[in-house]
C-alpha cells in the first residue's frame, strides 16, 4: 500500500503522514528523506528541480503542453520516485505522489486543506513567527506547490477529482483526519503488504 498526501501549507500533513506510517508500519518519505535517498542512490542530479520542488523552466513547460499527456515532463515524477520507492509500502508526502503512482492498485491519494486563518495560526504557532509572516509563508508555499504540481502533472493541484480522499482539517484536526483516513482505508480493502 502506498498513501500519498498532497496538502496546503499549515494542514499538519507531516504530522498526519508520520502517524499513518507509524500505525501501518511503513516508511515515511518527505522532501528531506526523498532528497537524501536520491543522493545516496546517485540519481539526484538527474531530476534536481523535481527533488527541490522547483517547477522548472517555462520554455520546457510550453513545449510539454504541445505534447500528449504522457510527455517526458509528465513522466518525471514516476521516474524520479519509482527508483527510490519501487513497490514498497510507504507514506509519501507531496512530490506529485498521486500522479506518480496513479497506476498502482494499492495507492490511496489524499489531499489536505484547511481554512486560511486556521492554517496561518497553526504555522505561526509551530514556527514561532508573527501571523503576518506566517500568512506570507503560507501563500508563497501554496503557490510554489501549486505551480510544481501543475508543471509536473498537468493536473489542477487540490482538485478533488485527482485524489481518492480530500479532507478539510480545520474542524477535524489531526486525530479526526486520521480517523477518517483509517475508516477509508478499511472500506477500500487495501492493506499494507498485500
Amino acid at each position: 500500500m502506498i498513501i500519498t498526501i498532497g496538502r496546503e501549507c499549515g494542514c499538519n500533513g507531516n504530522k498526519i503522514g508520520r502517524a499513518l506510517a507509524e500505525k501501518y508500519h511503513m516508511a515515511f518519505y518527505d522532501k528531506s528523506v526523498i532528497s537524501k535517498c536520491a543522493q545516496d542512490k546517485g540519481i539526484y542530479d538527474r531530476y534536481p528541480d523535481f527533488y527541490k520542488e522547483v517547477p522548472g523552466n517555462t520554455l520546457m513547460y510550453t513545449i510539454s503542453m504541445e505534447e500528449d499527456e504522457e510527455s517526458v515532463l509528465y513522466e518525471t515524477p514516476k521516474k524520479a520516485l519509482s527508483g527510490l520507492i519501487g513497490t514498497k509500502d510507504c507514506v509519501l508526502l507531496g512530490r506529485c505522489g498521486n500522479w506518480a503512482f496513479k497506476d498502482r492498485d494499492d495507492k490511496i491519494s489524499i489531499f489536505l486543506t484547511g481554512d486560511e486563518k486556521w492554517r496561518t495560526e497553526n504555522i505561526a504557532r509551530k514556527q514561532e513567527i508573527s501571523s503576518r509572516s506566517a500568512r506570507h509563508k503560507m501563500i508563497q508555499t501554496d503557490e510554489r506547490r501549486k505551480s510544481y504540481h501543475e508543471y509536473y502533472t498537468g493536473q489542477a493541484w487540490g482538485d478533488a477529482k485527482n485524489y481518492d480522499l480530500c479532507l478539510n482539517v480545520t474542524d477535524l484536526g489531526v486525530d479526526g483526519a486520521l480517523a477518517v483516513i483509517e475508516t477509508y482505508l478499511q472500506q477500500s480493502g487495501i492493506e499494507a503488504g498485500k
